[in-house]
């Protein structure tokens, strides 16, 4: 349709240059007949009469031409017009079509978008149906046994430590996080061992981390169990080495709150000069608490 209106488009620019060039010469040869003299001396009324006649003719012949030209012209007008309306007119159905096809391939996409989509979340419910089912018998046992064998070799490591044995306990660390994650709920005691395995590795060393490995396994230990007080014991030592005597003085309280034999001996042996605790058991007013802990201790037994 684009090529019709192209060609009706120049038949009619065609059709207006030939108006034009005819009403260009319909005008010249108007001009020639207008100066025509009518009243020149000597004509005879005859004479007159018949140049008035012919010209009355050749107008009449200039009236006729000019309807043809306009009935050229409004045809080719028309046609035009025509072609212009039957192209818009083809041109909006073959739109509409394709608007149509289009429409429907994004319908047809979005049917396959929404079967992937129900793939996915019928997968995604059964992963997670597979996830949160109930574990198998052996894997605590298996956590078990790696938080074992890392508190065993953080049990073997002396100081100071070599090459090979800090790069074995870094990946140590990294393994005890992961441990944390997926056998918080079965072994919760076993970390809360092997993190004071890492609280004392780092006693001298990184005192910071040291406190950071004993406080997260104090979270972990179970309440009033031997190894709940052996960390507050370490704790002890820890704000000892610090200065900390207040804060020293109330883990050391807390880790004799129930009676264990061990530490008893230990306390016995780091209040001396020279022991862990000796510097908060010869400051004031702490040096009592000390001795007043150590009295309770001796009721106890007794």
């Amino acid at each position: 349709m684009a090529v019709l209106r192209k060609i009706a488009l120049g038949l009619l620019l065609f059709a207006a240059a030939g108006v034009l060039l005819m009403a260009s010469w319909e005008l010249w040869n108007y001009r020639q007949w207008v100066y025509s003299p009518l009243n020149e001396p000597g004509l005879t009324t005859g004479a007159r009469a018949r140049l008035l006649q012919d010209r009355m003719d050749l107008l009449s012949r200039r009236v006729g031409d000019m309807e043809l030209l306009v009935l050229i012209l409004l045809g080719t007008s028309g046609l035009y017009a025509i072609v212009f309306v039957a192209s818009s007119y083809f041109s909006a159905t073959s739109f509409a079509r394709q608007a149509d096809q289009t429409i429907g391939h994004i319908q047809d996409q979005i049917g396959l978008a929404m079967g992937d989509l129900r793939e996915l979340q019928e997968e995604t419910e059964q992963r997670l149906s597979q996830m949160t089912a109930a574990p198998a018998p052996a894997s605590p046992t298996r956590w078990e046994t790696q938080i074992a064998e890392i508190t065993a070799r953080l049990a073997a490591y002396e100081e100071p430590l070599n090459e090979p044995a800090r790069f074995e306990l870094m990946q140590d660390e990294s393994m005890a996080a992961y441990l944390e994650v997926v056998a918080y709920a079965h072994a919760s005691s076993s970390l809360a061992g092997m993190y004071l395995g890492f609280g004392r590795i780092y006693a001298t060393s990184d005192p910071v981390r040291s406190r950071f490995y004993l406080e997260r396994g104090l979270r972990l230990a179970a309440p009033e169990s031997a190894l709940a007080s052996e960390i507050h014991y370490q704790l002890a030592c820890r704000y000892a080495a610090s200065h900390d005597f207040r804060q020293a003085m109330r883990e050391l309280a807390a880790a004799f709150e129930h009676q264990f034999k061990t530490l008893e001996e230990r306390l016995a042996t780091d209040i001396e000069e020279g022991g862990k605790l000796y510097g908060l058991a010869s400051t004031p007013p702490f040096d009592k608490d000390v001795n007043d802990l150590l009295l309770n201790m001796s009721i106890g037994i007794g």
